[in-house]
């Protein structure tokens, strides 16, 4: 006669526990569906929700859509972006995707303002941006080791902000206006502002003056005198102007306060540029005086080109810098 295993009589813990629960009270089947409700979320939360965000939901930059750049931003914003920031470890599940994808943006140098982010359907993602404009070309000189002059100009928008320098080739140096500022030199980076109040103010008349420069004959913005003494740059134009024998003749114009900062008593903005518009700069050099021929304008009334087209060299314009020597490119 066989002899019985041990085992048969000690069942397996776990067959003894399935073999109790099946002899348990109808109301234990209640029990089992919520535990395995339980695992499954727990399951899902530690490892699930991971592996497909990782695997479907990141980012990708061949999906992110942006407002179209204007000619003379020559970077690949979106690329740059992605790689320069954590967007690439980024999910579409994170709450908090679209502010960062809008921070990540707000840190491009190129990228004035982030107005929207959208996340679309099929991983899309919509970027509403307005971009810097540049307005003028600020004039830096650099001492070298045999204590000789190079120059160099630094791009700045109507805020002073500094642009990035190596997407503008020689040729396009001479289509700004340049600001000529003694002694000044950038302190911060593309992004940031220049850090000089000089700088910034005349950039604020660039601006202005930025789609008027042929028909004005503008060259450059200079600002002189001590910053300690004039709280208030006071600003200057050179500009240049054809005679009738075909001579070419530079003037200096004494445009004074910038644009918004204006004293009681000074010409607006509209009247000194209706002035240097229409007038002889030889009968009007200080445009803080009106011209009394004619009525104040209105900025709007003068014929302006779109923002993002290429400004050509005018014949009124020569190739030029304050020194008189060859444009030097750009640092």
């Amino acid at each position: 006669m066989a002899m019985k295993s041990p085992h048969s009589e000690n069942p397996r813990p776990f067959i003894k526990l399935l073999r109790r629960l099946i002899k348990a009270p109808a109301a234990l089947s209640i029990v089992w569906p919520a535990l395995l409700i339980v695992a499954g979320y727990l399951a899902w939360h530690h490892w699930g929700a991971d592996h497909v965000a990782d695997k479907f939901y990141v980012v990708d930059p061949s999906l992110i859509k942006i407002t179209e750049p204007p000619p003379y931003v020559r970077t690949d914003v979106v690329e740059s972006i992605y790689q320069d920031t954590a967007m690439e470890g980024l999910s579409l599940l994170d709450p908090q995707a679209t502010a960062k994808i809008a921070a990540a943006f707000s840190m491009h140098a190129w990228v004035k303002r982030v107005v929207s982010v959208r996340k679309l359907p099929g991983g899309v993602i919509d970027v509403h941006l307005l971009y810097r404009r540049p307005v003028a070309m600020v004039l830096v000189e650099k001492p070298d080791k045999d204590n000789s002059q190079d120059y160099f100009f630094f791009p700045v928008d109507e805020q002073g902000v500094l642009l990035p320098t190596h997407e503008f080739a020689r040729a396009e140096i001479m289509q700004f206006i340049h600001i000529v500022v003694p002694g000044v030199y950038a302190t911060g980076s593309a992004g940031s502002p220049f850090g000089d109040a000089r700088v910034e103010s005349a950039a604020r008349l660039a601006a202005v003056l930025a789609d008027f420069r042929e028909e004005a004959g503008v060259l450059s913005i200079d600002v002189p005198g001590d910053p300690r003494i004039n709280k208030t740059p006071q600003l200057e134009l050179t500009t240049t102007e054809r005679q009738a024998s075909g001579e070419v003749v530079t003037r200096k114009r004494f445009w004074g306060s910038p644009p918004g900062l204006e004293p009681p008593g000074e010409s607006t903005v509209e009247m000194k540029l209706h002035t240097l518009l229409n007038s002889d700069a030889s009968e009007h050099a200080d445009l803080r005086i009106a011209s009394q021929s004619t009525p104040e304008p209105a900025v709007e009334s003068a014929p302006r080109r779109p923002q993002t087209e290429a400004t050509p060299t005018s014949a009124r314009t020569p190739a030029w810098t304050p020194t008189g020597k060859p444009v030097s490119p750009i640092q």
